[in-house]
């Protein structure tokens, strides 16, 4: 139970991280000047539930759940770094 916690926990530290929102909003700027469609906040938030709900289909336990979760919201992060390979970025 505590490890549950632990990864929830980091993922709602990930979301309200003003530093990671401001890489975000910077990344779907960048992406706008290049003719890419929104990658904004509600991109990222619907990737983080597409990611978990995936995973929770192929009967994944819930801490890769969360796993999944994480790494479907640090993947916008890379679009403030460049777009080629954003998720490794992120």
């Amino acid at each position: 139970m505590g490890d549950k916690i632990m990864w929830e926990n980091l993922y709602e530290n990930l979301k309200n991280d003003s530093e990671i929102r401001e890489l975000i909003r910077r990344g779907n700027a960048n992406l706008g000047v290049l003719g890419y469609t929104d990658h904004s906040e509600a991109h990222t938030a619907l990737v983080t539930e597409k990611t978990a709900w995936i995973l929770k289909e192929f009967g994944y336990d819930e801490h890769t759940q969360m796993l999944g979760k994480e790494a479907g919201f640090m993947h916008a992060v890379g679009n403030a770094i460049n777009r080629s390979r954003h998720a490794e970025y992120g």
